[in-house]
């Protein structure tokens, strides 16, 4: 007995490592637009194993087949093309009895803006000072580059920004007109390369007097009134652009960040003023309200009004889960897992600049506990064959299965699951989900058509038509077996047609139908004349055929 228990024991742990394992990593959990990415997959030597790239909301970005080589390894990379959507992306990677899927995420790193202050008019031969400023208030390094008329671009000078976001750089006009000047960004793994141009004018004249009269700082919403003697109109540069005012107008702070006041009288303008406008913002902070221990969730801050590259910084208890950079519409998003059960109470928190404050954001509650499982829930046929995407529903909660499988995390128990394929729902019952993998058998359903000529012989090239009702559902042909096969049919009465011949199935209760061809139109005419030529032969045979000839007199 107990050598039988060690043979059965031997025998399942060669059955469970016969069984092919398939593996699959993405180089970076952090892609760009634009750029590409690179999958490692791992799984038996020489396997064949097919690929597919789901969006976040399940559209197909790449397609592939691949076979692995003698090491069982092998390397599929795409390029992302520059207008993809932000999100989470899944990598599915499928080979005979293995399957696996990893997951990355899409985002477009948030660009700083740059805001220059040169001067309005420089006098050739002195030294002039070009101001700027790294929006929100970062402390960047940049590169500021001069073009003077009918030169080149060269550089004025390479400077890390203060802790406040502002620059400076000196340089020395040599020749009269309109000078160009170009700030740069070269750009880095949290920050995407940004630029900002502008221009002033080098005369032989010490610059004007006018100036501008403003506050120094005020507050977003804030209305006040820009005052300038002796000049004609005032413009205005902020990170939004540019515009014109006239003298003494009262204008609202509808932008965050520095206003740069040039006093102005026809095409001259003076030295700069500055206005530092200030804003507070607020934050709040999304995520799911319970989780399984390790399990990864998504935790999203959202900034309003939206600023883009601000760090957001998120705690628990006064520890720190993580920081992330707010994108162009205000939100940063961090993933994480927790490692231990209990309630966690998660706030955000925006990292002050120069220009911009901000007030903790509510908290969240996340529930972590350890009765959560994960499941892999997986649709196949009636055949196993798995059911491309299909779409899972879990106690209300929809999956999506491109691959036929469908992945979640969820408390042990018992939920309301269905299986919906190409807008019928193919399988609905109560299922006991305690974790791993549990098979979903859809009702759909094979049915083979054996079409036979009038003589009993395989009829091959016979065009078979399937109906539900009066309504034509597929047309098959058969093959040199004179066989033709539709898979995948829901259970009713269906009646099948070819060449004359019908007959009416149930299924799944029948799971083939036989049709035989009646003879064709024209046989009764050919076998008629043929029996007239037989019995003719037959006359000839016996006595032949006596024909006799009357003389006339």
């Amino acid at each position: 007995m107990r050598r039988a228990a060690l043979l059965l024991a031997i025998f399942l742990i060669a059955l469970t490592t016969a069984q092919p394992q398939l593996n699959i990593t993405v180089e970076s959990p952090l892609y760009e637009p634009g750029s590409l990415v690179t999958v490692r997959v791992r799984g038996p030597p020489g396997a064949p194993v097919g690929l597919e790239v789901r969006g976040p909301i399940g559209e197909l970005v790449a397609l592939d087949q691949l076979n692995l080589d003698a090491r069982g390894e092998a390397v599929f990379q795409f390029e992302l093309d520059p207008a993809l959507r932000e999100g989470v992306y899944t990598v599915y990677a499928a080979t005979p009895g293995a399957f696996a899927q990893a997951a990355f995420l899409v985002l477009r790193r948030p660009a700083p803006a740059i805001v220059l202050a040169p001067p309005g008019q420089a006098e050739v031969g002195r030294e002039a000072a070009i101001l700027g400023f790294v929006y929100p208030g970062l402390p960047l390094e940049v590169a500021v580059y001069v073009k003077p008329p009918g030169g080149d671009w060269e550089l004025a000078g390479r400077v890390a920004a203060n802790e406040s976001g502002w620059f400076a750089v000196s340089y020395k006009p040599v020749r009269e007109g309109v000078h160009l000047v170009r700030a740069e960004y070269g750009g880095s793994e949290e920050y995407a390369p940004t630029s900002s141009t502008a221009n002033f004018t080098a005369a032989r004249a010490p610059p004007p007097q006018w100036s501008v009269s403003a506050p120094r700082q005020a507050w977003l919403s804030d209305s006040v009134a820009i005052v300038c003697t002796g000049c004609d109109s005032v413009l205005v540069r902020t990170v939004a652009g540019e515009f014109l005012l006239k003298p003494g107008a009262q204008v609202e702070l509808n932008v965050p960040g520095p206003w740069i006041l040039y006093p102005a009288k026809g095409e001259v303008f003076g030295s700069p003023a500055v206005l530092l406008v200030k804003a507070k913002v607020s934050v709040s902070v999304e995520g799911p309200a319970e989780a399984g221990v390790g399990e990864p969730i998504q935790l999203k801050a959202q900034v309003t009004p939206p600023v883009q590259a601000l760090r957001v910084k998120f705690e628990s208890g006064g520890r720190v889960l993580g920081e992330a950079l707010s994108r162009t519409n205000g939100t940063a998003i961090l993933r994480v897992a927790f490692s231990e059960v209990g309630d966690y109470k998660v706030v955000a928190l925006v990292q002050p600049t120069s220009i911009l404050e901000a007030e903790p954001s509510k908290t969240l509650t996340v529930r972590v506990v350890s009765e959560r499982v994960y499941v892999r829930l997986i649709a196949v046929d009636a055949k196993g064959r798995r059911l491309y995407n299909a779409v899972v529903e879990v106690g209300g909660a929809r999956l999506e299965a491109p691959m036929g499988v469908a992945e979640a995390v969820v408390r042990k128990g018992v939920y309301d699951v269905k299986v919906l394929w190409r807008g019928l729902t193919v399988y609905a019952g109560r299922v006991k989900l305690e974790g791993g993998n549990v098979t979903l058998t859809a009702q759909l359903y094979d049915l083979e058509v054996r079409v036979l000529d009038f003589l009993g012989r395989p009829a091959p090239g016979e065009s078979v038509e399937l109906y539900s009702g009066a309504e034509l559902v597929a047309v098959a042909l058969t093959d040199s077996e004179g066989k033709a096969l539709f898979i995948r049919l829901p259970p009713g009465t269906y009646t099948v047609k070819a060449g004359g011949a019908q007959a009416r199935v149930a299924v799944p209760e029948e799971g083939s139908a036989t049709l035989h061809l009646p003879p064709p139109s024209w046989l009764l005419p050919v076998a008629i004349l043929a029996a007239a030529i037989a019995l003719f032969a037959v006359a000839l045979k016996k006595g032949g055929l006596r024909v006799k000839v009357y003389k006339n007199k």
